[in-house]
């Protein structure tokens, strides 16, 4: 079992990536191997809408950056995490982009769209938000368990947490951290 992460926030150890480290925690313990991308830290351009991937199922971007790390990684996985802060009611710019290029997972080989990516896989989410309103980090864990969905991920779970606005909150968060812990072995197990 490999369980691969995008970690969608700018902060290397903030309130996010700790919730997705623990989730991966727990992955690790229910005996799966993880790995962990952090956008922020990795040069990847918009999607340019070229189309030259949509060729064939075995097509991949033209854009030659760090994006081809995240799509070996996604590719091989047998689940996969999507994590980000709420940044004015949405996802971050950062995952975005991200989200933006996995298009080059689609083909239109043989008339009309569909998925090249070959398999089903699990998700999960992780949104968090700073202020202390509960329902935009639901809208946004929606809108990730729709993308995980198009990929053919099924959704297992979620956490979408509000009110951790100050660094570190959420390590200082015992039930939460077991929370993120718990979906990660769930993710890993079933």
């Amino acid at each position: 079992m490999e369980v691969v992460a995008i970690c969608g926030s700018p902060r290397e150890s903030g309130n996010t990536a700790t919730l997705v480290e623990a989730l991966l925690g727990g992955a690790r313990e229910a005996g799966a191997e993880t790995k962990r991308f952090d956008p922020a830290k990795m040069h990847i351009a918009d999607c340019t809408a070229g189309d030259e991937c949509l060729v064939s199922a075995d097509a991949a971007c033209r854009i030659d950056d760090d994006m081809q790390h995240i799509y070996a990684g996604l590719r091989r996985a047998d689940a996969w995490v999507i994590g980000t802060p709420v940044y004015h009611a949405h996802v971050t710019g950062t995952l975005k982009r991200v989200i933006d290029r996995l298009y080059a997972f689609y083909t239109t080989e043989g008339g009309g769209w569909r998925l090249g990516l070959p398999g089903r896989r699990r998700g999960a989410t992780v949104v968090v938000q700073a202020d202390a309103e509960r329902e935009t980090p639901r809208r946004v864990a929606e809108y990730l368990e729709g993308i995980l969905r198009a990929y053919n991920a099924d959704p297992m779970g979620c956490i979408a947490e509000s009110g951790l606005a100050g660094p570190g909150e959420a390590a200082a968060n015992p039930k939460l951290l077991a929370r993120a812990r718990a979906l990660g072995r769930e993710l890993a197990s079933s």
